[in-house]
């Protein structure tokens, strides 16, 4: 994932598109681990601004996961808007210029973790799985009684009965 800016560092121009398009089946950081589902595409264009370079774009993909209500599988679609900085000196937010070349594994990372939903759902109206026996409630009703009461709440149930 390596985009080549020799043109920028010699200052040949000032401004380049880039258009990648990656077919790689997962991206793993430590215990962070996405397999995607469809290519991973870069679009964007990336900016001399003095001795940095601004990279401005889009990262698109679909990612594999799991409903969180009912656990069936789902190739979620995921679109990123970045705007991110390299330079050949350190600090904080800035990622590293080497030689005539940019790296751009560590920032899809980056924002492919920042921008993961905490909830997926296969679809809005997800019924999810029955509390008792597990059934996935999207295909049809289970047999389970939807009136048990845990028993250490069984007291408050006398309590409403009053009057």
């Amino acid at each position: 994932m390596i985009l080549n800016v020799t043109d920028l560092i010699k200052k040949k121009t000032n401004e380049m598109s880039f258009d990648l398009e990656l077919d790689i089946s997962k991206l793993q950081r430590d215990d962070f681990v996405v397999e995607l589902a469809d290519k991973l595409k870069i679009k964007g264009t990336a900016i001399l601004d003095g001795e940095d370079i601004l990279l401005k774009g889009t990262i698109k993909t679909k990612i594999k996961s799991f409903c969180s209500r009912c656990l069936a599988p789902v190739d979620y679609p995921l679109t990123i808007d970045f705007e991110e900085k390299y330079s050949k000196k350190q600090g904080e937010d800035i990622y590293m210029i080497t030689e005539d070349r940019i790296n751009l594994e560590d920032m899809i990372i980056d924002n492919i973790i920042l921008s993961y939903p905490a909830k997926i759902l296969c679809s809005d109206d997800c019924k999810g799985l029955c509390p008792v026996c597990g059934k996935n409630l999207n295909e049809g009703q289970c047999e389970c009684l939807k009136d048990v009461i845990d028993p250490r709440l069984e007291a408050l149930k006398q309590f409403f009965k009053g009057d």
